[in-house]
This record gives structure tokens, sequence and C-alpha cells, in this order.
């Protein structure tokens, strides 16, 4: 039982983190590009494991995202500080 509430938890706090993001608005088209750069040469880009081809694709093995939406939205962030704090 401990492991469906934590995951209910885990994904309750995602949601709105997700919901914060969206509403922050968008950063410059150039933000948006030196972010996703920094993902598409990181380590954790891509993940594996995902039946979802977009994930395999473009998602971030630490985060779970799909990093091109990820990175247009400004309170988006890196969960390994990546990003520059401009970026």
């Amino acid at each position: 039982m401990n492991n469906i509430k934590d995951w209910l938890i885990e994904k309750t706090y995602r949601i709105k983190e997700f919901g914060v993001a969206i509403t922050s608005g968008f950063v410059p088209d150039d933000i948006a590009e030196a972010r996703y750069n920094v993902c598409k040469d990181c380590e954790y880009y891509g993940i594996e494991s995902s039946g979802n081809s977009l994930m395999f694709e473009r998602g971030c093995e630490i985060c779970y995202c799909y990093l091109p939406a990820k990175v247009l939205f400004k309170d988006s962030n890196c969960p390994k500080d990546f990003w520059k704090k401009e970026n």
C-alpha cells in the first residue's frame, strides 16, 4: 500500500510542478535552443527503457520530461542544474 501512496504523492507533485512551469510563460527562442542543446549533449538524454518512441528519442532519464517542450517554459529547470541560470 505504501508504494501506491508514494507513487500518487510523486505524481501529484509532478503535476503541480508542470502547472507552475506552463503558466510561467515562454523563454525567448535562443534560450530554449541553448537549453535543448545542453540536453542533447547530456548523458541522460533519451529514456532507453521507455516504450514511447518520443521519450526514447527526446526524453530525460532523470525527470522523465519531454525535453522539446520542457525547455520552452520560464520556470522549468534541469534537475541536475546543467542549464545556465540565464538559460
